[in-house]
């Protein structure tokens, strides 16, 4: 019985053993290897020449490489180009063997890359792509096609771009073809020499065939004139779309100003003028206004009743106070005008100009540099009447002219400015000023696109209207035309910011009109020993040394006598004379509260 169940446990040790064997486990101990595998051979050998039909290419490399590629299948790995039809790629246990299935045809160029995603055990891959060349009778000649693929709303470099050259070869095509790198370069090496059609697009499902939602780029000429040459082009991916851009939002950004977003990506190429806008008033219910107008006259009437013939009316003894009041009053006139102005009817039209964002931010830099333009052609204008106005009053030399300088005579009006600097180029029509702020742009030079447009109005938009907006002619980045919409919106006024005031304390402007002190000591009142009055500073009571101001044009206050004069001295014996601003803080001290100690 010992023996049987000795032998049993045996022979699970030797089966656990076994399996422990068979288990996959990366080595344990030793070095980490952080080298990278590389070809050390090839067969056939690298610009070799080869029959016609070859089927079979062989890639060994350094050390035993993994049967799962860095990325994709192990097939995808290889690019045989020009195209051969079907390849497959056979893993081995330090080589890949690439079979074609039609095999290589005669007089041509082949080039057969590695794509840098081999990998070894310990998941190091290739290094750099690895090519190798070969011919079947047609002489090897270093032909380059290279360039870049940019992403047409980003302006990135975009990296895993097939690309595809397309070169004629008799009555067929040839198609040499890459991938973009982790940069968005590509290189087409040993092409055939002469026209070609160039393109790129993001192979999603890598089939090898363009699909209708997978971004790309269009077809661009490519000429090899004279071998060996290069050509290098930008190749600019755009999603494709079938439909028009449609508008879907307006933000009113203030009263003269919409911002006008768009479902799709606007060409920013097209021709200044083609996108149009109108800009109308809706049917609206005069109420509001009715209700509005109600108000502003019951407030009026209130107003008006709250002044009762018994009310004191305060007039400015100051000339320059009544011009204040007068302004005040002026412009509480004018308000009233504005609210009193009818609002615009129904089918009102207002005029707007519509910029897309690159457009506008040239206009806005382009109107403030006329705007200084208009300023300092004004100052020359003022600086030359004086200058005329000086020299006929007979001076030598007027301020800022020089000695010899022919005077303007007197009556002469200087030469009128160029209309053109004057009032600047029509807002629109020159949106690639070069004074212009800097607008980006892709690695091609093309304007980044956006999905906005700016809609400068003539008129303000008056506030609780509602106004119809029909934008048309919106062209998108993939070609697709006559795109715009309608939508309603209208203006509210943002709100009036209050002064925020610290500590709850209400800051008062300085106060210039002198306050006079009237108060009286009584009688009763004793003077502490330290503040009695020196024999020679008693003022005499027939001066009225407290008067405010001694003017021409107004008199001492009638409160102030000669009788209360030495009342106030005996206030201030002492000290000198406080100022008026300072007996006016002190009239209006607090008095003292339940925890003041009496005298």
């Amino acid at each position: 019985m010992r023996r049987l169940a000795g032998a049993v446990f045996g022979g699970f040790a030797v089966l656990a053993a076994a399996e422990a064997c068979a288990r996959a486990e990366a080595p344990t101990g030793g070095p980490v290897d952080n080298m990278p595998p590389y070809v050390i051979e090839t067969v056939p050998d690298t610009f070799a020449t080869v029959e016609p039909g070859l089927r079979e290419i062989r890639f060994c490399f350094s050390e035993r490489i993994s049967e799962r590629p860095r990325d994709g299948r192990l097939n995808d790995a290889v690019i045989v180009s020009p195209s051969t039809g079907e390849v497959r790629v056979r893993h081995g246990r330090e080589c890949l063997t690439v079979e074609l299935e039609e095999g290589l045809a005669p007089d041509l160029v082949y080039r057969i890359t590695l794509r840098p995603v081999v990998r070894d055990m310990f998941d190091n891959s290739l290094r750099d792509p690895f090519d190798l060349v070969v011919s079947t009778g047609a002489e090897i000649v270093p032909n380059v096609v290279a360039g870049m693929v940019e992403d047409r709303i980003t302006g990135d470099a975009t990296p895993s771009v097939r690309i595809e050259a397309r070169f004629p070869h008799g009555e067929d095509t040839l198609t040499h073809w890459n991938f973009s790198d982790d940069g968005g370069v590509f290189s087409l090496r040993y092409v055939p020499a002469g026209p070609c059609e160039l393109r790129g697009w993001q192979d999603q499902n890598r089939n090898g065939d363009v699909d209708e939602s997978e971004p790309q780029s269009s077809f661009i000429p490519c000429d090899l004139p004279e071998p060996p040459d290069t050509a290098l082009e930008i190749l600019t991916l755009i999603q494709p779309d079938t439909t028009a851009p449609r508008l879907i939002r307006i933000d009113v950004e203030d009263s003269v100003t919409l911002r006008i977003e768009f479902d799709d990506y606007i060409e920013p190429t097209i021709p200044v003028g083609t996108i149009r806008g109108t800009v109308t008033v809706a049917e609206y219910d005069d109420s509001i206004f009715a209700e509005r107008d109600v108000g502003t006259g019951e407030a009026q009437e209130e107003v008006e009743d709250t002044a009762g013939a018994g009310d004191v009316v305060e007039v400015a003894e100051d000339p320059e106070e009544a011009v204040e009041a007068g302004d005040q009053e002026a412009g509480q006139e004018a308000e009233q005008e504005a609210v009193e102005e009818p609002p615009p009817p129904p089918g009102h039209t207002v005029r707007i100009r519509i910029f897309q964002e690159h457009g506008y931010r040239a206009w806005l830099a382009f109107r403030e540099d006329s705007i200084a333009r208009v300023d300092s052609i004004a100052r020359e204008r003022e600086d030359s009447i004086a200058r005329a106005e000086a020299a006929q009053a007979g001076d030598s030399a007027a301020p800022g002219e020089e000695v010899g300088e022919p005077a303007r005579p007197a009556g002469e009006e200087p030469p009128p400015p160029d209309p053109e600097l004057e009032t600047g180029l029509d807002p629109g029509e020159d949106p690639d000023s070069a004074d212009g702020p800097a607008i980006p742009t892709t690695l091609s030079g093309l304007r980044l696109p956006t999905r906005t447009l700016v809609g400068v109005l003539d008129e303000g938009l008056v506030a609780g209207i509602p106004y119809e907006l029909v934008v048309e002619g919106v062209t998108n980045i993939a070609g697709m035309e006559d795109g715009g919409g309608v939508d309603t919106l209208s203006w509210e006024p943002p709100p009036e910011e209050e002064e925020a005031v610290e500590g709850g304390e209400t800051e008062l402007a300085d106060d210039t009109t002198t306050v006079d002190d009237t108060t009286t000591v009584p009688p009763d009142t004793v003077t502490p020993p330290d503040t009695v009055t020196p024999p020679d500073t008693v003022t005499p009571p027939d001066t009225n040394r407290v008067a405010p101001r001694a003017t021409g044009d107004r008199a001492a206050h009638p409160l102030l006598t000669a009788s209360t004069a030495p009342s106030l001295a005996y206030r201030v014996a002492g000290t000198a004379r406080p100022t008026a601003h300072l007996r006016r803080r002190r009239a209006h001290r607090p008095p003292l509260t339940s925890h003041a100690r009496a005298p």
